[in-house]
């Protein structure tokens, strides 16, 4: 099969798949932060002999390992958002994080994007439900770092440029 360049229009991914993509990764992260704790926690276990005896030794392993997952679950969505602009959970539901203006994610976008994920869960959710009345199906994440969140096309379209912005 012969790939074509193809004008095609933008499709903004909404709420329901985009929630969809959220629980794929909140899986995986899950399990990441699973392996952090629990490989450590068994060499800990086994040098020491116990856990949770309130010794200073087991304290700061606590906060050693809790400090690995924090940083794992922040490092997961920037890291994919700059790579790729997408994560796992979005490759799997075929939608992609993109620029406004068409680029690529940098750091900064990528690191203010999770930000406002932060602030959504502060107020338990509520602001995410602002995806599904946006024309753009833009949240205050998106906003805040200049993204949208579009639908990719079926396999063997070659996008124009166009496609890439907002």
């Amino acid at each position: 099969m012969e790939a074509r360049q193809e004008d095609v229009p933008v499709r903004y991914a909404g709420f329901w798949l985009r929630l969809g993509a959220y629980l794929v990764d909140l899986t995986i992260m899950v399990m990441i932060d699973y392996a952090i704790y629990l490989a450590p926690g068994f060499v800990y276990f086994a040098i020491v002999g116990q856990l949770g005896s309130g010794e200073p030794a087991t304290n700061a392993f606590a906060v050693v390992v809790l400090v690995l997952c924090v940083m794992a679950s922040i490092a997961y969505p920037i890291c994919f958002w700059r790579w790729r602009g997408q994560t796992p959970g979005k490759m799997a539901a075929g939608i992609r994080v993109v620029r406004a203006d068409g680029s690529p994610l940098g750091w900064g976008a990528a690191a203010l994007r999770f930000l406002g994920y932060v602030l959504n869960c502060l107020t338990l959710g509520l602001l995410f439900v602002w995806v599904a009345a946006d024309d753009r199906k833009r949240g205050i994440h998106d906003r805040m770092a200049g993204t949208c969140v579009v639908r990719l096309p079926r396999r063997g379209v070659v996008l124009n440029g166009a496609y890439e912005g907002c």
